[in-house]
């Protein structure tokens, strides 16, 4: 779990772990250089089966890095600070994978609610099964909302992520996964509570420009895609960006979009 001034929403999302109907767990807390109350909230529980970690300000993929570092586990999942899980989120996926030894990636259903986690404003329900490098790589929506995803470990497997990226980062990690190979499968029940706040990655369209072309640059490097799939991420973006500039009345971003596709 990567914490930057997650005064407001952090305890919530610990106690969403402690509450988990499975037990066997460990939840492992990066604080990213925080300035507010974040270090002091999280030491405020005093569970053994939290670890704590702190750096100075490096972004999520750092932070994610570091939690992920020396782990030793047969699973392990993401958390933000700000998001939570139901009660079963962790039973319910090792039922599946207890169920289908071929499975490496579990999924389930997304409850998106208000900033208060009190109302669900809507669901997303993952629908894929199979190998999900080709939907990854599409954007097409069936095995990716969010870092929602449990994953099986390897054994002798580093897992890191990309540094540097501010957006699109656990879209990349999970293409760069499913280009290894493993099944992917969605339960029907609740995994994650998203937490829809005011400001989101709309608000940044900048930042998730350069994320996307970075994503397409790391993509293009991946031999396992073919090019017909790549060909199709490019026009995706193209058409995200500038429906996303022409909604946000950024008239003036839209010629350096075109220019950025055609030099991609």
């Amino acid at each position: 779990m990567p914490a930057y001034h997650a005064e407001e929403y952090i305890a919530t999302a610990i106690q969403s772990v402690l509450d988990q109907s499975h037990t066997n767990w460990q939840l492992r807390i990066v604080n990213d250089g925080s300035r507010d109350m974040t270090e002091e909230i999280i030491l405020q529980f005093e569970d053994p089966r939290i670890v704590y970690f702190k750096q100075e300000n490096q972004g999520v993929s750092a932070a994610r890095n570091l939690a992920l570092k020396d782990m030793q586990a047969d699973f392990f999942c993401f958390l933000d600070a700000d998001d939570a899980l139901p009660p079963n989120s962790l039973a319910d996926r090792l039922a599946l994978f207890a169920q289908d030894e071929q499975l490496s990636f579990v999924d389930g259903r997304i409850l998106i609610q208000d900033e208060r986690l009190e109302q669900t404003v809507r669901e997303v329900q993952p629908n894929w099964k199979g190998n999900p490098l080709i939907d990854l790589v599409r954007l097409g929506g069936q095995s990716f909302f969010g870092p929602s995803w449990m994953i099986r470990c390897q054994p002798n497997k580093n897992y890191q992520l990309k540094m540097g990226m501010t957006h699109a980062e656990d879209l990349l990690f999970y293409i760069q996964l499913a280009a290894e190979g493993g099944q992917y499968a969605a339960i029907q029940t609740p995994v994650l509570r998203y937490r829809q706040g005011n400001v989101s990655a709309m608000s940044n369209l900048k930042g998730l420009e350069m994320g996307y072309w970075e994503l397409l640059a790391e993509v293009k490097k991946l031999k396992t895609v073919p090019m017909i799939h790549i060909r199709y991420l490019k026009k995706r973006i193209l058409r995200i960006m500038f429906l996303s500039y022409l909604r946000a009345k950024q008239f003036s971003a839209l010629g350096p979009v075109l220019q950025r596709y055609f030099k991609a």
